[in-house]
């Protein structure tokens, strides 16, 4: 007699052998690596659409200020002692134009945006005035300068929050000589209003607002170089600081950049530094614009030295298209 134990095998063993699950795991890696700048070129694209957004919504603020007040408003504002760039400057202006009516309640326009009475208005982080793409934390940074005559100090025990949008006093080519030296006058004037028939040549084909993003850290070409107050002179903490908070005179010369800081003399225009007198985003390949009718416009980092110029200028009789950029 058979025992029928003995016709039954032993069970087989189900599973994956160490060469399927390296297998499996290759290919996983495999998918990941295609997938992962997808996911970033997404996400880079989204930031871009954000910062455009943000650009629009001050474009509309600037407008219902325009209709309000006769024109669009000054750089600076209050007592021009010692110096302008220490008072209001256009964005805490529109504030009441941008549902911040608290904020603009807060601020007192017969002080400077440096002074301690003004902390609770300029500490305030306006999300509308920073560029989602920029690495900086969008928190108060301390060392807000405070001028004693011509220069200005880092007063670590204030801060503000910083602002990635500038507008541009105009455009310039200082390394030309004297005598063939020309300045552009962009659209907006430092102490009175901007009436929409000033802009000559057509709001439609002159720069309002552009980004000067990450300040006041400092990059060039993509690459970080050091952080604020890293620079000790009198004459570097200005040019930080001073331009860079969003309550402070975010208004600047727009010049083309060879290689050093101030080096104001070379081919490059567009995300070449993001110090002063710069033109600088982190959005791959160039930089948002707004127009002076409310829209917003991509440069891409080669438009031509004269495109820039043309579209910065705002009587200067030029004509542009969309393929110029």
């Amino acid at each position: 007699m058979t025992c029928p134990l003995a016709a039954v095998g032993r069970p087989r063993r189900s599973g994956f052998t160490l060469i399927e699950l390296l297998v499996v795991i290759a290919i996983i890696a495999v998918l990941i690596a295609l997938l992962l700048p997808a996911v970033q070129a997404a996400r880079a694209a989204a930031r871009r659409i954000s910062c455009t957004n943000n650009m629009k919504q001050i474009g509309i603020a600037m407008h219902n200020y325009a209709d309000a007040m006769g024109g669009f408003p000054p750089t600076a504002v209050g007592k021009s002692t010692p110096n302008t760039e220490q008072f209001g400057g256009w964005c805490a202006q529109i504030l009441g134009f941008i549902e911040q009516p608290q904020v603009y309640a807060a601020y007192n326009f017969n002080l400077g945006f440096h002074l301690p009475e003004n902390q609770t208005a300029v500490r305030t982080v306006m999300s509308v005035y920073i560029c989602p793409a920029t690495p900086r934390p969008p928190t108060p940074v301390a060392g807000v300068v405070k001028f004693t005559g011509s220069n200005g100090v880092p007063d670590m025990s204030l801060s503000a929050a910083p602002g990635d949008y500038f507008t541009a006093r105009s455009y310039a080519e200082p390394w030309l000589p004297a005598s063939a030296r020309l300045e552009w006058t962009g659209a907006l004037d430092q102490t009175v209003h901007t009436p929409f028939q000033s802009i000559t040549d057509g709001l439609s084909n002159t720069m309002l607002a552009y980004e000067c993003a990450g300040k006041p850290d400092y990059y060039v070409g993509g690459k970080y170089i050091h952080g604020f107050p890293t620079p000790s002179s009198t004459q570097a903490a200005d040019r930080w600081w001073s331009h860079g908070a969003w309550a402070g005179f975010m208004n600047m010369r727009i010049v083309t950049f060879h290689g050093g800081q101030d080096d104001n003399e070379g081919p490059c225009v567009i995300s070449c530094h993001n110090g002063w007198n710069g033109v600088y985003s982190f959005h791959a390949a160039g930089i948002n614009a707004l127009v002076c009718d409310g829209s917003v416009r991509f440069l891409k980092e080669s438009t031509a030295r004269p495109v820039v110029r043309s579209f910065v200028s705002k009587a200067g009789g030029e004509v542009l298209s969309a393929d110029q950029y």
